[in-house]
């Protein structure tokens, strides 16, 4: 339990540094600052889930798309945010080996429009 327990406070610390990079005004530099911070609460997001998954219904999970996907079966969260979460997982991916300019901007804005949103929502069901 205290292994959650931790991965719960970064990742809340991490939506912390990630909402306050979005209250930024755009620029190239806000947007590179903002994907590299979604980057690593993407990472405690979904880390936190598999702990939470295996501690409370004894599920295993290794991936970030079978974590949501889980998290989905046992109603942590609904079909449209599940949703959310396996196209942030693509995004993610993508981020490291992305250098086109639309790409980039496309999902700078997912992550101000949605994914923010779906990994607060998250974090509060967690907590609960």
């Amino acid at each position: 339990m205290e292994q959650s327990n931790l991965k719960m406070q970064h990742f809340k610390k991490a939506l912390t540094t990630l909402q306050e990079i979005l209250n930024e005004p755009y620029s190239e530099i806000i947007r590179d600052a903002t994907i590299q911070r979604f980057e690593y609460t993407f990472e405690f997001c979904w880390k936190t889930l598999r702990a939470y998954l295996n501690e409370k219904h004894g599920i295993i999970c290794n991936s970030p798309k079978s974590c949501f996907r889980e998290g989905f079966s046992v109603d942590i969260f609904d079909a449209k945010i599940t949703e959310v979460f396996l196209n942030m997982v693509d995004d993610r991916n993508e981020t490291t080996h992305t250098y086109d300019e639309e790409k980039i901007n496309e999902i700078f804005n997912n992550i101000k429009l949605s994914y923010f949103e779906a990994m607060k929502i998250l974090y509060k069901k967690l907590r609960n």
